[in-house]
């Protein structure tokens, strides 16, 4: 038992001492596979967007520091604001379109059926909506609106005479 456990230890240490300097040389033979990786670039983690924080927010500072901001318009253009300036877009129904004096002209009516005669230049909607065009069946307005990145711009909305059957 002895000669046994003797001639194990002699193989295993053989084998040991065959295989060492062979693995060394293979280590070597190996790329190095820290010269392949990338380093990342520096974030300046002060100037991050918070992605859970509202969009809203940022911008209204900006808002409210612009020149350009949509409620101080109509003072900016020294008017007084017309009734229908009060009322949103959705609340208001175009009903008729008609020549009045070689122009056309035509009547909006709010949400308690009381109705307006508007004319082109004429302005409705929270969002200075201004008059540009009315045709046989359509009213074009041009609105002062937000985009997403806190500029004013211009956007074209049309109401529509709807044909109501009796």
């Amino acid at each position: 038992m002895k000669h046994l456990i003797c001639l194990m230890t002699g193989f295993i240490l053989s084998l040991i001492a065959v295989t060492a300097p062979s693995a060394i040389a293979k280590e070597a033979d190996l790329p190095d596979a820290m010269q392949h990786m990338v380093k990342a670039p520096d974030i300046d983690f002060t100037n991050l967007r918070d992605p859970f924080a509202s969009y809203l927010i940022r911008v209204r500072p900006h808002l409210n520091s612009s020149a350009t901001s949509i409620e101080p318009q109509a003072k900016q253009d020294n008017r007084k604001r017309e009734k229908l300036e009060s009322y949103d877009l959705d609340t208001l129904r175009l009903v008729a379109i008609f020549s009045m004096g070689g122009e056309r002209v035509a009547m909006i009516e709010d949400a308690t059926s009381k109705g307006f005669i508007v004319r082109r230049g004429h302005y409705l909607g929270k969002h200075n909506g201004q008059i540009e065009k009315i045709t046989d069946s359509t009213l074009f307005l041009v609105e002062e609106v937000l985009n997403p990145a806190g500029d004013v711009i211009d956007r074209q909305v049309s109401l529509t005479l709807n044909e109501v059957n009796e």
